[in-house]
């Protein structure tokens, strides 16, 4: 039974307590912990573009490359000259033009003919 006397004597004060004016204000404590990271907010919008910058050195040449595969055979080639020879005038084809005339024994050449024999001539195929 002791115990109800200081019950009641305990809570008088703390009910006296609460009817008084407050104290002058105390001073501020020491901060406290960092509390946890929180959660990573939304992206901002984008910025605008930054300027372009220096051009950097020319890189070393690579090594070469593997030998690649063997191509298939094309086509022959067809030409489109052929050479003729006469100890007269010269002459080619309805198809063909004739382009340059040769006199190996000397002199120039007269149109299709040479001065002397044989004549030498470079007949063209028309397009």
């Amino acid at each position: 039974m002791r115990l109800f006397p200081v019950l009641v004597v305990g809570i008088s004060i703390v009910l006296a307590a609460c009817s008084r004016d407050p104290g002058p204000k105390g001073e501020q404590g020491p901060p406290g912990p960092a509390g946890a990271q929180g959660a990573a907010g939304p992206a901002g919008p984008a910025g605008p573009q930054g300027t372009a910058g220096a051009k950097g050195d020319k890189g070393d040449r690579g090594e070469q490359g593997d030998r690649g595969d063997k191509g298939d055979k094309g086509d022959g080639g067809g030409s489109n000259l052929r050479i003729v020879q006469s100890n007269d005038a010269l002459s080619c084809e309805t198809n063909e033009t004739l382009v340059s005339v040769f006199c190996p024994g000397g002199g120039a050449a007269d149109g299709a003919k040479c001065p002397s024999t044989p004549a030498i001539g470079l007949c063209m195929r028309k397009p």
